[in-house]
């Protein structure tokens, strides 16, 4: 039989070269030992080969993922070639699983400076400010109040100060963990070739844009609202107002302004994945505390919108906040920050979120920010304590919404229909919030996609096993965490096939046996027809009644008046990846808490190697992806979005808005204006390839009239970057919990060690590396001369070892091999240290004492405290003082010195910098800190007080204090610190030199 290629597309050709260079190294050399593989894992560097292959279109031009590979898209971001944070997030748990099965981390590092680069709106390095007045922030006056409406036509609304903002209790501690207040979060969206036509205002070097939409309410679809750049000087929308008057109104024109808002479920899973990044042996400490940073501000997700008490409001009378009085601790639907533009630019403002809903809480993350197990504690004084009580209250929050079935309810609000309205009679509550079932968003109500069940409960099932695994199965965190899991796979597992088609209604009821509707209920017995390979999962679910007010876990009782109803069998690759993993975590859950699996735990494992195998058939060579009916598509010619009466403006594209197409608004939802359609405004999506056949599947099949389409709805296959990512990963988790710990899998020799790191002392080397999957042990090995050859110095079983047999003087270089029962991994990269005496530092009654809170050692700034103690039995005058702090400049620039604060007075305090020439080890600069005349004398006895430096290029490109001599990131409390040496009088009288 002749072999040909030429109908497979090249992108499958490239994706299958990829993935032959992915598996190489994953078979052992051993045979007999050991065997190939799984298919799970040889499934997941397959799907990972695709979405990295250039063909199949997933990234951009400056790397950034796409929402979707196709462009004729409207769903959350209204156009394809968009991305979100949330593909950022899911982009970050790729390649901490890449990582983990290849022993490649740099993959994932990547993907996080691309991260910080292009969607979290800080200056990288690049000496851009892309929140260029947050400096000018009052805590104590966070933002002005306007009141959220019903209806886009209602906006724009008041800045009426109606309510006073509460107190930010945030912002003094994280400025003091971090030496300023820019939020390190990503903002929700971004136009990534820049098709809205904005521009980057503040960053014009990058394509890529920051842009928003939805502003306008909870009945704001994304067919109903405006594209606006975040970055607002004015050039575009209305002459003189820019956008913000179609969202505010004020009694002037509006200032030009930048500002983001972050989705909080996006930040929160990207910490979830360093938190397993970590588990899995990466142990980069710039990028883990990177995470910890995001944790650190995350937490503004947790705060009322404008800071009012919890559950003040019930009254229709809220309170003020003055500290964490306003901390719902739970994950609001977001947090948004903004300030000034230009000269008269010197303000800036923030606020959280008053809406909880359950599909954006993630306890992997509160675990993970708040125990130390879960290694990424922040920086920030009461961080850890914020996020263990948001832990809990998480967990207590599924618990409440529950409903009789198992599925799980929208959420609560703090700010009754967005305006602090009083409580209906008979809502119930939650810490005082109100119970809401579609928080949020009601186009579609926002809980009836079966996606945020499965997106939110599936790290439900992640801690259930986090805990188990730990042998915490008696908490009452662990409780409520079974609990809620179980009762869940309990309810989905009636609703989803795998070879078999459910059957169902015109309005996608499941029907039973005897054709009846299945409205809720225990054990649903669903009628089902063969269909070998293919896959149904649930589509919507709708909701009855309402749980009730809750009064702690020990007093639930299941929920008996929240009924929830399953609808709508659909195909959706992304929620099935979502669904797969939670499956899977619970039933290796259940093994790690009982040694077996349960029945229900066997069940579910059982259901996800079906529905993984069954997936995979619909892998078409760039991704898995099923036909989509569209039915939705109708809205893009549809007149629905709203502008005030004789607002114009400039759109990016070079169009007018609203044009001139316009309809009168329907008085009925509160506006005097008139609507435009999707196209109207956009009108560059008619040069949309797909754009001709949609529009001439709507003038053959639309009936305008009854709203219906008649010859068929349009379908579209879309490569969702998300959706690809979230069944890759399934694979990928299914091998590492189901493969490796249940059957007698044949191991396989590990890979080399990563990042190996060597620090030299006095008779020592220090070396560390990043542990390696499935190693039994490690071989240092060491030689005097590059290249080797090598002998072995050590076994070990940790992934660090203290070389004591070294002379000083003598340069050593070091690789590390890793080794278990199947074989012996390739050789480490090399890397190599010099040991040296260190010699007695001078005696005199002046000590240098150190510490630092700075525990990103790979941003674009360092920030030693210092203070100087008077042991002796004289005075000193202060001007006769100098010290030295050394360190390494990475990348010659100029720089700035800054006094944050001097208990002596910051004006005292002068610095200089000198470059060391020849540079030392540790070292190529100093900074020398001197005092004036002012900062008077030092008492015997007496200290200095704190004074807390902070240095800066003056492009703001980043330092790596890893390595520095001065810099020591476990002195978090004033210690007695011999490497930054003191002079008085320019002699040498404490401390070392490098």
């Amino acid at each position: 039989m002749k072999l040909s290629l030429s109908k497979k597309p090249i992108s499958a050709i490239m994706a299958s070269i990829l993935f032959l260079s992915l598996i190489t190294g994953l078979f052992t050399g051993s045979p007999g030992t050991a065997k190939a593989a799984s298919a799970e894992e040889t499934r997941f560097l397959q799907l990972y080969a695709q979405l990295k292959d250039p063909a199949n279109g997933y990234f951009s031009a400056e790397g950034i993922p796409y929402h979707a590979v196709e462009t004729l898209m409207s769903e959350a971001p209204d156009y394809g070639h968009m991305t979100t944070s949330e593909a950022y997030s899911y982009w970050m748990w790729l390649e901490v699983l890449y990582g983990h099965h290849t022993g490649d981390w740099s993959k994932l590092e990547t993907a996080w400076d691309n991260m910080e680069k292009y969607i979290i709106p800080v200056n990288e390095g690049d000496g851009k400010q892309e929140q260029p007045t947050m400096s000018y922030y009052n805590a104590n006056s966070p933002a002005t109040y306007a009141s959220e409406y019903a209806q886009p036509d209602q906006y724009p609304s008041q800045l009426s100060g109606k309510y006073t903002a509460g107190k930010d209790p945030l912002d003094s501690e994280l400025k003091a963990s971090y030496g300023n207040n820019q939020t390190y979060l990503m903002h929700w969206l971004v136009d990534v070739d820049n098709w809205y036509g904005f521009g980057n205002l503040l960053n014009p070097t990058h394509t890529a844009a920051y842009v928003n939409t939805f502003q306008r309410g909870e009945q704001e679809s994304v067919w109903e609202a405006v594209p606006h750049p975040s970055q607002d000087d004015k050039s575009f929308g209305k002459t003189g107002e820019g956008f913000m008057s179609l969202f505010t109104k004020e009694s002037n024109a509006p200032a030009a302004q930048w500002r983001y808002t972050n989705a909080t479920d996006a930040d929160a899973r990207a910490v979830q994945a360093m938190y397993w990044a970590q588990e899995l042996g990466y142990n980069n400490s710039v990028y883990l505390n990177k995470a910890k940073k995001m944790g650190d501000y995350l937490r503004y997700g947790m705060y009322d919108k404008y800071f009012q008490k919890v559950g003040s409001a019930a009254d229709g009378t809220p309170e003020a906040g003055t500290g964490k009085d306003s901390n719902q601790y739970l994950l609001a639907w977001y947090t948004a920050w903004g300030g000034g533009l230009g000269s008269t630019g010197n303000w800036a403002w923030r606020i959280g979120a008053s809406h909880a809903h359950q599909g954006y809480q993630n306890v992997v993350a509160a675990y993970a920010l708040s125990n130390p197990d879960g290694g990424l504690v922040p920086a920030s004084a009461t961080a850890g304590q914020d996020w263990s009580n948001s832990l809990k209250r998480q967990l207590e929050f599924y618990t409440w919404l529950q409903s009789a079935e198992g599925a799980i309810a929208g959420g609560a609000t703090n700010s009754y229909d967005g305006a602090y309205k009083a409580y209906p009679a008979g809502t119930s509550t939650f810490y005082g919030m109100a119970y809401d079932d579609a928080p949020v968003y009601h186009d579609p109500p926002s809980n009836n996609w079966f996606g945020m069940q499965a997106w939110s409960v599936e790290r439900v099932a992640e801690l259930y096993y986090i805990l188990a695994a730990s042998g915490d199965t008696t908490s009452e965190n662990f409780q409520m965490a079974k609990q809620v899991v179980k009762n869940w796979v309990d309810w989905s597992t009636d609703y989803v096939f795998a070879g078999s088609r459910p059957v169902t209604d015109a309005e996608g009821y499941y029907l039973d046996s005897q054709g009846n509707r299945i409205l809720g209920g225990d054990n649903p017995q669903v009628a089902t027809v063969a269909a070998p390979g293919e896959f149904w999962i649930p589509g919507n679910v709708e909701w009855q009644g309402k749980p009730d007010t809750w009064t702690g876990f020990a007093s639930s009782d299941g929920n008996s008046n929240l009924k929830s109803v399953t609808k709508s069998p659909s195909q959706d690759t992304g929620v099935l990846g979502s669904y797969i993993k939670a499956l899977t975590f619970f039933a290796a859950g259940t093994e790690a808490e009982n040694g077996s699996y349960t029945a229900l735990g066997g069940k579910a494992q059982q259901l996800a190697k079906s529905l993984l195998d069954t997936a995979w058939g619909y892998n078409d060579g760039v991704g898995i992806a099923t036909k989509e009916s569209r039915g939705d598509y109708a809205r893009y010619f549809t007149k629905e979005v709203y502008f005030p009466s004789g607002w114009t403006g400039t759109f990016g594209q070079g169009n007018t808005i609203p044009g001139t197409a316009t309809v009168p608004s329907d008085p009925a939802k509160g506006g005097n204006g008139v609507y435009a359609s999707y196209t109207d405004i956009r009108p560059d999506i008619v040069n949309d390839p797909d754009w001709q056949y949609l529009l001439n599947k709507y003038n053959s099949s639309y009936n305008t009239a009854t709203k219906q389409w008649e010859n068929g709805a349009p379908e579209f296959t879309y490569h969702r970057f998300w959706s690809q990512v979230d069944m890759a990963t399934a694979y990928a988790e299914y091998d590492r919990l189901i493969n490796n710990s249940s059957g007698p899998v044949e191991p396989v020799a590990p890979k080399a060690p990563s990042k190996p790191a060597v620090v030299a002392g006095d008779g020592v080397v220090q070396l560390s590396w990043n542990n390696v999957t499935a190693a039994d042990n490690y071989t240092v090995k060491r030689a005097t001369v590059s290249g080797g050859p090598y002998s072995d110095v050590s076994v070990v079983t940790q992934a660090t070892y203290s070389d004591t047999s070294v002379v000083n003087g003598t340069t050593y270089f070091y690789v590390v091999s890793a080794a278990n029962k199947v074989g012996t991994s390739p050789n480490s990269p090399e890397v190599s240290a010099k040991p040296a005496a260190v010699p007695e530092p001078p005696v005199g009654d002046l000590i240098v004492q150190y510490r630092t809170n700075d525990t990103n050692p790979g941003d674009a700034q360092f920030r030693p405290q210092l203070r100087i103690v008077n042991s002796g039995d004289t005075s000193v005058a202060l001007k006769d003082v100098k010290l030295r702090y050394y360190y390494t400049i990475d990348g010659e620039k100029a720089q700035q010195f800054n006094v944050d604060y001097a208990a002596i007075g910051s004006g005292n305090v002068q610095g200089t910098f000198v470059k060391l020439t020849p540079s030392v080890t540790e070292a190529d600069y100093y900074v020398e800190i001197s005092f004036t005349a002012g900062a008077g004398s030092l008492a015997p006895g007496a200290n200095t007080g704190e004074i807390q430096l902070r240095i800066n290029k003056t492009d703001w490109s980043n330092y790596n204090e890893i390595g520095d001599y001065s810099y020591d990131p476990a002195k978090t409390s004033f210690t007695d610190w011999a490497r930054v040496p003191l002079y008085l009088n320019g002699t040498l009288v404490w401390g070392l030199e490098p």
